[in-house]
């Protein structure tokens, strides 16, 4: 029974490694495809979308999907790349300003800049899956920043499974080369459901709630 168990999960494992191989491999052709700059963003809409459905346990074809999704988003995905691309170089220009002040002034405004730019790292690590349920870009950004920060400890348990992730990458740079953007994806997309889920069931619990004051009020 127990070696039936343990050849069950080693055939899972081996399954899901051939799996985030052949995406990350994917996911860099359809970048290179786009040129990179034009490619990158549309196919990490691709690939986030592939493992949600592999994660949701539906009979994916990786490459139909991939190719459906990298055509369809093309230009929304881009336009989503561009904002979150303007805001680092926002901070960065704001930054090199505050190199013309001096004393408590420049501790403040660069103390700001770090805190905020702590907050869109954290944006940043939904913004993706959140924008797979509602394809508009500003209100993608908004709602990943309000999750990021409504679900700390959500948000800390991905940031240790990421760093964990890096700091394997770090010994074996070649399973990095193999795995690292769909390894990322997954781990992003695992804590972005569990989330989701999460906010479904409170969404309910308080539409309920608002039922019943409304049943005893009438």
């Amino acid at each position: 029974m127990e070696s039936t168990r343990l050849i069950n999960n080693i055939n899972v494992a081996c399954d899901w490694v051939v799996k985030l191989l052949y995406l990350n491999l994917l996911w860099i052709l359809f970048t290179m495809a786009g040129l990179i700059i034009a490619g990158i963003f549309p196919a990490t809409a691709a690939m986030y979308t592939v493992i949600k459905g592999y994660q949701a346990s539906e009979n994916v074809s990786a490459f139909k999907l991939f190719k459906k999704v990298y055509k369809e988003e093309f230009s929304r995905a881009n336009q989503l790349g561009i904002v979150l691309v303007i805001i680092p170089v926002i901070f960065y220009t704001d930054w090199l300003f505050t190199s013309y002040l001096s004393g408590t002034m420049e501790m403040v405004a660069k103390g700001i800049l770090l805190g905020s730019a702590c907050l869109y790292g954290i944006t940043l690590l939904y913004v993706f899956p959140v924008y797979l349920l509602n394809r508009n870009v500003f209100t993608s950004i908004k709602m990943a920043f309000l999750i990021g920060i409504t679900y700390p400890l959500n948000t800390f348990m991905m940031l240790i499974s990421i760093a964990s992730l890096l700091f394997l990458f770090v010994f074996l740079p070649m399973a990095g080369y193999l795995f690292l953007s769909s390894g990322l994806a997954c781990i992003v997309t695992f804590f972005s459901l569990r989330v989701f889920q999460k906010v479904e069931v409170q969404a309910g619990d308080k539409q309920k709630q608002r039922k019943s004051e409304w049943v005893m009020n009438s």
